[in-house]
């Protein structure tokens, strides 16, 4: 790695300065778009409706018992349109990601729901009358899981539908939703935030032991820890050597490699799919009660191959992997030198970003959700290599702006026809390298271009969002 790489710490305040006025500037109508969806009756300001699909009165369950309620991508779907004082929700996630319900202002929710997991939520307590329901998991009520319930009968869903702006929660309160001028100042607060510290980095390269023989190797210890999403945001994760991703690991073509994976987790097996490595051998696959079986906790497994081909490899768990992929157990492994092999001159650095979207880690670039993200300082002129992976269950349509990219290979595979683009959709177990040549100097904003994967409905800016910043070559 260069001296090109991410900014360090005694660079990160001058940074800040220079990226609020930048990134506000371009990121400012994002902030009119949400603001004018939340007037106009968009998801977060929708009331309840007085009629169902069909066109028919509110169907209302009878009083007390259990009303059922689907969690899905996304969108909370009862199965009536009035909940009966005295009910209770039975929630079962329908979907293929993890979500929740949670009643707002009211202190009721369920836990975080697995895909399949049921819960039971309570609501008992709630007077008759409208209520705000939600998935607090981050982004997913700016894609739709966010709206409103009403409960008693058909005459207090009637009154509702008349509700323009505020919830009545059954008390003299009001919930006014958040204006124009609330959302942008938000969204200014959090971009002057950027860039943040926090605690604990992630995808750090990972020099290997030599062995007598000349293999290299590299030791991977799975361990739980209390992992810094964000500013005084820590969840928990699980990681290699302690970092969210795991650390980049490299290898010359023909290196005989060997990853030992160490097992200190408390009570859960593991193992390591290498996934993307071209040409290994069935029993180094990873796949548990398949191709070997778990490593349990206390063990420890060597997985031994020789680099015989160029590979961008993305390492991870395949056992109970919707669980610890998700929440962390995930790396890179870059075999050869993509400059050299794509023909690429002058390339000063070389940068792996691993997206992620899901479980503990939510909207993530490499375990970091803005304004914690990290920036990336050059010069114009010079060249770097991204290596774009995608460890979450969505796809990412990743926009740099301004920069032109040439895609170079694509899931390790060197291109005969490189092609051009400005956004590249990374899909879930997809890998691309891209070669940036940065021309013109500023600091651009470098992000997935789903807005509700950057953007809070209270206007704050989060999740997968960085910047390039791109300095004045000096003139010699």
């Amino acid at each position: 790695m260069s001296d090109h790489a991410p900014t360090d710490t005694t660079n990160r305040a001058g940074l800040a300065a220079i990226a609020v006025g930048v990134i506000a500037c371009l990121l400012a109508v994002y902030a009119t778009g949400v603001a004018l969806a939340a007037r106009d009756g968009g998801p977060a300001g929708t009331a309840a409706a007085t009629t169902n699909a069909a066109g028919a009165a509110p169907i209302a369950a009878p009083a007390g018992g259990e009303v059922a309620v689907s969690l899905s991508e996304y969108a909370i779907t009862p199965d009536v349109d009035v909940v009966p004082t005295g009910a209770t929700l039975a929630v079962t996630n329908d979907g293929a990601i993890p979500h929740n319900l949670t009643v707002t202002g009211a202190d009721l929710a369920t836990a975080d729901l697995g895909a399949g997991e049921t819960g039971a939520l309570d609501v008992s307590s709630l007077a008759a009358g409208t209520y705000e329901w939600t998935c607090t998991i981050e982004g997913h009520a700016t894609a739709g899981m966010a709206g409103s319930f009403t409960i008693g009968d058909a005459e207090v869903a009637a009154v509702a539908a008349t509700d323009e702006g505020a919830m009545d929660h059954g008390d003299d309160t009001a919930m006014a939703m958040p204006t124009s001028a609330d959302m942008e100042q938000a969204m200014q607060d959090s971009i002057g935030a950027f860039p943040a510290e926090t605690e604990g980095k992630g995808a750090q390269p990972m020099e290997p032991e030599i062995l007598p023989d000349g293999t290299k190797l590299f030791e991977l210890v799975v361990d739980e820890v209390e992992w810094e999403v964000e500013p005084g945001k820590v969840v928990d994760a699980l990681a290699y050597n302690g970092q969210v991703p795991g650390p980049t690991l490299r290898a010359d073509i023909g290196d005989t490699v060997t990853i030992r994976v160490v097992n200190e987790l408390d009570d859960e097996a593991t193992s390591l799919h290498p996934h993307g490595l071209r040409d290994h051998e069935f029993a180094i696959d990873g796949v548990t009660y398949i191709s070997q079986d778990p490593i349990a906790s206390g063990d420890a497994m060597d997985y031994t191959f020789v680099a015989e081909k160029p590979s961008v490899m993305m390492y991870h768990s395949h056992h109970m992997s919707l669980h610890q992929v998700l929440n962390g157990l995930a790396g890179s492994m870059i075999i050869g030198d993509y400059a050299e092999l794509a023909g690429i001159d002058g390339v000063v650095d070389e940068i792996v970003m691993i997206t992620n979207d899901a479980g503990s880690l939510g909207f993530t670039l490499n375990g970091k959700s803005f304004p914690a993200t990290e920036p990336y300082s050059y010069t114009s002129g010079d060249k770097v290599i991204v290596h774009y992976y995608n460890e979450g269950l969505m796809a990412h349509p990743m926009h740099l702006h301004n920069q032109d990219g040439l895609v170079i290979a694509k899931d390790g595979y060197v291109l005969d026809d490189p092609w051009y683009m400005d956004t590249l959709n990374v899909a879930p177990g997809e890998r691309y390298t891209v070669v940036y040549e940065l021309e013109k100097p500023g600091t651009w904003v470098w992000h997935c271009h789903i807005l509700s994967h950057v953007k809070r409905d209270d206007g704050t800016m989060f999740g997968m969002l960085t910047a390039m910043i791109v300095e004045e070559a000096d003139a010699t």
